[in-house]
């Protein structure tokens, strides 16, 4: 029986050694702007809101930031990390078919706000003829871009241009607007230097110009059954789909948690896409 009892108490050591060895195991996330990344140490972002519930199902997060969120993608396909927070799908897949990489989306988390902004400008109509827009320059992000203007009926594009869609495809210009591509980390500090007339970004990029809620926002992007294709999500390697990392950041991003960081705290700018 003593045999027995020390048998027991060598087990639950052991037990306790591999729980403590399983809490210590990483998780590697890519991230490069909130909310799931704040420059300012000081302010919470949406990692350190659900990493509780990723500690309780035995992993810590550790965290990436790349200041060219394009890095990120290399990153992950060469297993630097275990997923990242940089994308939507359609930007993915560009992705995946230059480079032959497979990733995959595990979560979507939000729908970003997406406008254009003026600060010169109270209405579209006010717009003048041959005003220039900033707009990004990274293929899907421009096409995105062309699609918003062409719902605000500043221009129109040719039939079956959606994701694709480059300002080769407009087809008319009533304004006779001027476009000018630019990165998408560089838009917002092109719009302030030309005055703030007009320009299509993110409201994460507006907010280095301290730009939040309807602040300059002329136009905001409808949401439908094409652009809710621009989800930002969790991305996997799509072998890791399945991988209990991957499902331990899933729950969380799924949680009330993440969801009420959001709205608290990002709710300007985005809408949870669980």
């Amino acid at each position: 029986m003593k045999n027995i009892a020390g048998l027991a108490v060598i087990l639950a050591t052991l037990s306790l050694f591999a729980g403590a060895a399983q809490a210590q195991e990483t998780i590697r996330l890519g991230v490069s702007f909130f909310p799931f990344h704040s420059a300012d140490d000081t302010k919470p972002d949406i990692l350190t809101a659900i990493a509780p519930e990723i500690e309780a199902a035995g992993y810590k997060v550790e965290k990436t930031v790349f200041l060219n969120y394009a890095e990120a993608n290399p990153a992950l396909a060469n297993g630097e990390i275990d997923g990242n927070l940089i994308q939507h799908k359609l930007y993915m897949d560009i992705f995946n078919d230059r480079t032959g990489a497979k990733l995959a989306i595990a979560q979507p988390v939000y729908h970003a706000t997406f406008a254009l902004y003026s600060g010169a400008y109270s209405s579209l109509d006010a717009i003048p003829d041959g005003e220039t827009v900033f707009i990004p320059n990274d293929g899907v992000n421009t096409a995105r871009a062309l699609l918003l203007l062409q719902s605000a009926g500043l221009v129109e594009l040719g039939e079956g241009a959606i994701y694709e869609a480059s300002p080769a495809d407009i087809t008319a210009n009533p304004r006779n607007l001027k476009f000018v591509q630019t990165p998408l980390t560089a838009t917002a500090g092109a719009y302030d230097e030309a005055g703030r007339k007009l320009a299509v970004m993110y409201p994460t990029f507006a907010r280095s110009l301290e730009l939040e809620g309807d602040a300059e926002r002329l136009y905001v992007e409808e949401r439908n059954g094409i652009t809710d294709a621009y989800a930002i999500s969790f991305a996997v390697n799509a072998k890791d789909l399945d991988d209990p990392k991957t499902k331990a950041v899933v729950q969380a991003l799924r949680s009330d948690a993440a969801a009420e960081f959001l709205k608290q705290n990002y709710g300007w700018a985005s809408v949870p896409a669980r």
